[in-house]
């Protein structure tokens, strides 16, 4: 009886489940508001998403990241959206005791798989939108490595060098952000139809960020994305992001 008990024992060790990282993460308040292939697609707002990004990025269930600064709101709502308009997603959070930097989004959607095997190009095709619930604040997120994983941990911090994209509908106007005093100009998302969005303007922080820092912090502080129809340019698209590094 001595003999099999530790045998017993390294039979349960075996079976157990692994053990899940311990990563900062905020769950859906409520279920989640999904629509999918509607019959009238959704058609979107000036700004459709803000991500930063890396190589080696894809989307996926669980590698959406959010990165806060101070103040961090109680409420946040993001919103996935697809180019065409055939997917939207919204999804309430509270904060509760989140700390500013990266915090793991879990996005509980049913019909996520749907962005995943019709889109080719997911990381132009889908856009994804962080904000205060109750301002017109807005957080960048990332899709960066998977975070329910044995050993998941966040993102490294931010850099200079790190490109924002921003996901626009233009509304057939050309877009732009002014870099160094000269106009960067927005990119085609993909080469299907824009219905939700059909912009995105990409630019690393160190263009966008305050020449100054803040207590030893680099700041973001605020976008602007001018557009122009023909000769005549239109009055900036002001978007309000707030991101320390």
């Amino acid at each position: 009886m001595n003999v099999m008990r530790p045998l017993c024992l390294v039979v349960a060790l075996a079976g157990a489940a692994p053990v899940m990282a311990q990563v900062a993460r905020l769950a859906p308040v409520g279920p989640p508001v999904e629509v999918v292939d509607p019959s009238e697609r959704i058609s979107g707002n000036a700004a459709a998403g803000i991500v930063l990004v890396r190589d080696g990025d894809r989307i996926g269930g669980d590698r959406l990241w959010a990165y806060l600064s101070e103040p961090v709101p109680a409420k946040l709502k993001l919103r996935l959206s697809s180019i065409d308009g055939r997917y939207y997603a919204e999804v309430d959070y509270e904060t509760a005791a989140a700390r500013p930097g990266w915090v793991a989004l879990d996005l509980s959607l049913r019909e996520f798989g749907f962005l995943e095997k019709n889109y080719t190009e997911p990381m132009s095709e889908i856009a994804a939108l962080l904000s205060d619930a109750d301002g017109p604040r807005f957080y960048p997120v990332r899709w960066g490595t998977p975070h329910r994983t044995p050993d998941a941990a966040p993102p490294e911090p931010p850099r200079d060098t790190d490109p924002l994209r921003v996901y626009l509908n233009t509304e057939r106007a050309q877009a732009f952000v002014v870099v160094d005093g000269a106009p960067a100009y927005c990119r085609d998302a993909s080469a299907m139809s824009g219905f939700k969005f059909n912009a995105i303007c990409e630019t690393e922080l160190g263009d966008l960020r305050l020449p100054t820092a803040a207590d030893g912090k680099n700041v973001v502080e605020g976008i602007e994305v001018f557009r122009r129809a023909g000769v005549r340019t239109l009055g900036p698209l002001t978007l309000d992001v707030r991101i320390r590094y």
